[in-house]
């Protein structure tokens, strides 16, 4: 009998908890959350504004927010103190794919035969405005780099679809009845709904948004469902279409990359990793040791596109230790973090470094405190996993040292 009960209960708590398929983040898992968890709604004062109009331009005070501005609203959950659910923490300690905005206020300075040096927390990740947790627009660019994108207006909703919806058609937007993160299937009737709740095709990029309409969808990728923390055994499936949606605001970047002197590193689904390129990724282990294999080949750092157009495709526990293959492509989250991470240019890694073991942040680093150093990394300590002479991580792929 008493086993019995013991079952019973780890049956239940199992059944419980936020960790499995279709009961992760449970206030999105009907596309949109309900009304009073954003908005106040009973109570307010007489004589407000209530449009929810999202072409408006006016302030977002006429939304009736819980916060001050759409992202500090997002934040009053997504900043909760050590939930799988958080992407802003107060140590970097947020190993979600897309990164802690925590690093955006962190700004580390050191110096090297006499001549200083500065990593602005304005330079490493994309700067959400939410005063009521001290972020503010990055001081440096006015607009997205490759876009127009305002910076001044950029925040949560600039990319994540508060209310779920879709366009089948531009200007006719449907609501979705599940977000499609973790493969979920739709409400019979109902459009399957977008990764991340990530703006479609006619996507207005939020109520400050300026001028600006995405005519890519987004991109067909799958989140494990037992947990936001990045590792090489539990990480996002990455199907296709990512570079494309990244577009919507730095198309400059994407259509350059064609060739010229603004040419970029080639990026999208027409950028096919060959054969060769794929060989190095699966044979290397790290500066000095290429004699791995394509099964234990996949390394979270450096994540790629396997060209498929459904997550019926994707399984991100399954191909987690697969390493490149067939039609794979390189996308802009191959070097890049969606949200923030602690190197500039969102980098997954210090692309000013010439050894990762010289990556800053570095112990003794202005501005660098706590476990900054080794949460830069997710939590991988890089010189004893790879060792003091590794190479920045572009070896993966392009395979010099």
């Amino acid at each position: 009998m008493n086993k019995f009960k013991v079952l019973l209960v780890t049956i239940i708590v199992l059944l419980s908890t936020p960790l499995l398929s279709g009961v992760t983040c449970a206030f999105h898992e009907g596309g949109e959350g309900y009304c009073e968890g954003c908005h106040t709604i009973l109570g307010s004062p007489e004589n407000q504004d209530w449009s929810t109009d999202e072409s408006s331009d006016g302030p977002s005070t006429t939304l009736i927010l819980k916060g001050s501005d759409p992202s500090s609203t997002c934040l009053r959950c997504h900043a909760e103190s050590g939930a799988d659910h958080s992407v802003l923490s107060n140590d970097g300690s947020r190993f979600t794919p897309g990164g802690d905005f925590y690093w955006l206020q962190k700004t580390f300075s050191w110096t090297v035969e006499g001549l200083s040096y500065l990593s602005r927390g304005d330079s490493h990740g994309h700067n959400i405005v939410a005063l009521d947790y001290g972020l503010n627009p990055d001081e440096r660019l006015s607009q997205a780099p490759g876009g127009s994108y305002p910076s001044a207006a950029l925040g949560c909703t600039s990319c994540h679809d508060p209310h779920a919806k879709t366009n089948g058609n531009v200007g006719n937007p449907v609501t979705t009845s599940v977000p499609s993160s973790y493969g979920e299937e739709p409400s019979t009737g109902t459009p399957p709904g977008t990764f991340r709740l990530l703006g479609g095709v006619g996507y207005a990029g939020g109520q400050l948004r300026s001028g600006v309409t995405f005519r890519s969808p987004a991109p067909i990728a799958e989140a494990s469902p037992f947990g936001w923390a990045e590792t090489d055994s539990n990480h996002t499936a990455y199907g296709s279409g990512m570079s494309e949606w990244c577009a919507n605001c730095h198309g400059g970047f994407l259509s350059s990359r064609m060739g010229g002197a603004a040419a970029k590193h080639p990026a999208g689904n027409g950028a096919k990793i060959p054969a060769e390129i794929s060989n190095n990724y699966n044979s290397y282990e790290g500066t000095g040791h290429v004699g791995g294999g394509q099964a234990s080949a996949y390394l979270a750092l450096v994540p790629f596109e396997v060209d498929a157009t459904s997550t019926s495709l994707l399984d991100p526990s399954s191909s987690s230790g697969t390493g490149a293959a067939g039609n794979a492509n390189v996308m802009c989250l191959t070097c890049h973090r969606a949200h923030a991470s602690a190197f500039p240019n969102v980098g997954r890694w210090d692309f000013k470094a010439t050894f990762m073991a010289d990556s800053h942040p570095k112990a003794g680093d202005g501005g660098a405190s706590g476990s900054d150093v080794l949460h830069s990394y997710y939590g991988r300590d890089m010189i004893s996993e790879f060792g003091k002479s590794q190479r920045q991580l572009c070896s993966k792929c392009h395979r010099k040292d």
